[in-house]
């Protein structure tokens, strides 16, 4: 039997040292993947596609909307698959099969069922290789420091909201939307031969006790969970928040175009979104640790409906408050779910549970994108959307305040 003096030093002294190549790979896939990098570029191609094919803004928003509901389809079976054949195998075709995909939007010629065929396609081969697979890895290694571990490996989407609109943006406005893809395609690559060789599943049991190893092999199975209140209470948590928030971030930038300001001015302001993505991840990483988790998640929220409710109220001078909300929602959002996930229902079933959960997550992805660009096209703004989006935060804040003690380390 593990004694406490024991299990304190399993669970604090040893975890970076003993996970950081896996937590180097979880940050470098998690950056990447179709959810992050391909995500935060959205709103980049939204003006050159209008203007090169004549599409409107909600026809350009049910791409990710198709994508999402392949994703929502497919995540429970993608976990499963990883929960029985492993991160390495599974990740990795997955990651390479959506890369070389991201090269045939470069063929596009005006067709959207061909926009609409390769956003299927890419998110098949995709949704193995977003956080349902990377989450699975930290959350094994990581016990005491769990929420500051998924917040660390977390933080590459924020700088992926940072990199893509900032660098992205004029790159595209001076050499054009088809290089772009080509640059994400390169990324993709270049970030393949890491995962593969760092990425683990679990810790290898030494003999010293380790409580990571113990609980990479425990927890309820999927039936079981389904049948907790706590489940369907977090699922719809994040089904409520990504319904209000995940259409508005790829609307940011076309958003404060049609408010006047130039590419370089929008991708530079968008990019502060992206350093609060990595601000809200780190920090919330860290407080998780320390503060019971639906206090936090009900905290967090409040200050995004704030957030939204000012900029539709005040216009333009309050886009960097809205910038950093936004932020801070994207930040706490996958970290929370993988958190809740462990911490509710253990690891050993953790891709199939997390793949529902996620699921439920991209359900309001799919719809939130579709519904703010039909608000664009009906009234000419995104103030409706942004109000929508506050309000949705009510209840958010109500369900997560009634959630229960965790029943998992």
């Amino acid at each position: 039997m593990t004694s406490a003096g024991n299990l304190e030093q399993s669970t604090s002294v040893n975890e970076f040292a003993r996970g950081w190549t896996v937590l180097l790979a979880a940050f470098v896939g998690i950056g990447v993947n179709l959810a992050s990098m391909v995500y935060y570029s959205t709103g980049i191609w939204v003006r050159p596609w209008q203007e090169e094919f004549g599409w409107t803004r909600a026809e350009i928003g049910a791409q990710q909307s198709i994508s999402v509901i392949v994703m929502m389809l497919l995540a429970t079976f993608a976990g499963r698959l990883i929960d029985r054949y492993g991160l390495k195998i599974v990740t990795s075709i997955s990651l390479l099969g959506y890369g070389v995909l991201l090269l045939g939007f470069t063929q596009m010629t005006g067709d959207l069922a061909t926009l609409y065929a390769l956003s299927a396609a890419y998110a098949v081969f995709g949704v193995a290789s977003t956080a349902l697979a990377f989450t699975r890895a930290v959350n094994a290694f990581f016990v005491k420091y769990r929420g500051l571990a998924l917040g660390i490996s977390l933080t590459s989407t924020g700088i992926m909201a940072y990199l893509m609109p900032r660098f992205m943006t004029p790159f595209v406005a001076e050499n054009g939307w088809r290089a772009g893809y080509v640059i994400m395609f390169l990324i993709v690559m270049a970030s393949l031969p890491i995962v593969y060789l760092l990425i683990r599943d679990a810790p290898e049991d030494d003999g010293s006790g380790d409580v990571a190893v113990a609980q990479a092999h425990t927890g309820l199975t999927l039936g079981a969970a389904l049948r907790t209140v706590e489940f369907w209470k977090v699922g719809a948590i994040f089904l409520l928040v990504s319904t209000a928030v995940l259409g508005l971030i790829p609307a940011f930038i076309p958003l404060l175009q049609d408010s006047g300001m130039t590419a370089a001015e929008a991708g530079g302001l968008a990019a502060i979104l992206g350093v609060s993505v990595m601000v809200g991840r780190l920090l919330i990483g860290f407080l998780i640790d320390r503060i019971f988790a639906p206090y936090l998640t009900a905290v967090v929220f409040a200050l995004v409906g704030l957030g939204c409710l000012s900029l539709a109220i005040g216009g333009l001078d309050y886009a960097l408050v809205a910038a950093i909300a936004l932020g801070f929602a994207v930040g706490a959002e996958v970290d929370l779910i993988g958190y809740y996930t462990a911490r509710y229902f253990g690891l050993a079933h953790y891709g199939a549970i997390y793949g529902l959960q996620y699921s439920i997550f991209i359900m309001g992805a799919g719809i939130s994108p579709i519904l703010i660009g039909h608000i664009w096209d009906v009234t000419g703004n995104y103030n409706l959307g942004l109000m929508l989006a506050a309000a949705l935060m009510l209840p958010v804040i109500v369900i997560s305040l009634t959630l229960p003690k965790f029943t998992h380390k």
